[in-house]
Order: C-alpha cells, then sequence, then structure tokens
C-alpha cells in the first residue's frame, strides 16, 4: 500500500484560528457581545473536524481511498476510466471519470465543484497540497488504472 499526506494541514487551521481569537478578545474587551463568537467559532471548527486535518491517499491493490476521516469510501480501479489534472478555482485537481454503467457513489467528492466549472468529470481531489506532487500523484493512477 502507498500511502501519499497532505503537507502540514496545521499551516493555515493556526494563523487563521489565532487572528479570529485576537479578533474576539478585542471585540469582548471593546464591549461587544458578538466577540463571544468569534472566540468560539475555531473552537468549534476543531472539534468539527475531529481535531487536525491531515487528508491522505491510500494506494491499495483493490482501490484508492482519500482518507479524510474514516467513512471515506474505497474507489476501486476497475470503475475509473479516466484520470487528468486539471485546474479549478487556482487550485490542482486529480479529476476522475467513471467508466459508463458503474454506479456512481452517493457523494463523489468534488463532482459538484468541477461540473461547475464546465469540467465533464465525475469527482476529483485536490492535489497541491499533497507530499507527492501533482505529476507523481497522476501517475500513481495511471499505473494501477492501465
Amino acid at each position: 500500500m502507498t500511502v501519499v499526506n497532505a503537507r502540514l494541514p496545521w499551516a493555515l487551521f493556526l494563523p487563521l484560528a489565532g487572528v479570529t481569537e485576537l479578533g474576539g478578545l478585542i471585540l469582548l474587551l471593546s464591549g461587544h457581545g458578538i466577540g463571544w463568537a468569534a472566540v468560539l467559532a475555531p473552537i468549534i471548527g476543531l472539534f468539527a473536524m475531529r481535531g487536525p486535518v491531515r487528508p491522505r491517499f491510500e494506494f491499495m491493490e483493490e482501490g484508492v481511498i482519500f482518507r479524510r476521516s474514516g467513512k471515506s469510501p474505497l474507489l476501486p480501479w476497475d470503475e475509473i476510466a479516466a484520470v487528468a489534472l486539471v485546474k479549478a478555482g487556482g487550485r490542482t485537481v486529480l479529476a476522475y471519470r467513471l467508466k459508463p454503467g458503474v454506479a456512481v457513489m452517493k457523494r463523489h467528492p468534488g463532482a459538484g465543484f468541477l461540473r461547475a466549472k464546465g469540467l465533464d468529470f465525475d469527482g476529483g481531489y485536490f492535489v497541491d497540497q499533497m507530499t507527492a506532487s501533482p505529476q507523481e500523484i497522476l501517475e500513481i493512477f495511471e499505473r494501477h488504472i492501465s
């Protein structure tokens, strides 16, 4: 099994949470009641995310799992028709297209985002913040579906 982790999941959360906390404290000290919401927002977000988010790809013989939680479904290799790197919203997305007749999972990650951009794919994953380069991740996918 090959695992590719995301880089520095805390790098974005900590600065934004710190600014929000500081802003909330300033609001509270100046007598504005809305400051409580700003102080609690990062704490609630941290609990809602169940701690620091460290998404990762798990490449197995049966298929690939994009782990965000323990509930991530297995996407079997024999159901994927094609993969490609696309730019959408300033991010690099590994988009995939399923073979005709394959039952579509309840929720394919990124499907709505890709369709909104006018791209004909069934789903996709952001890969520009992974420890492997987007091109390396594409090559791993292509090796498994070929």
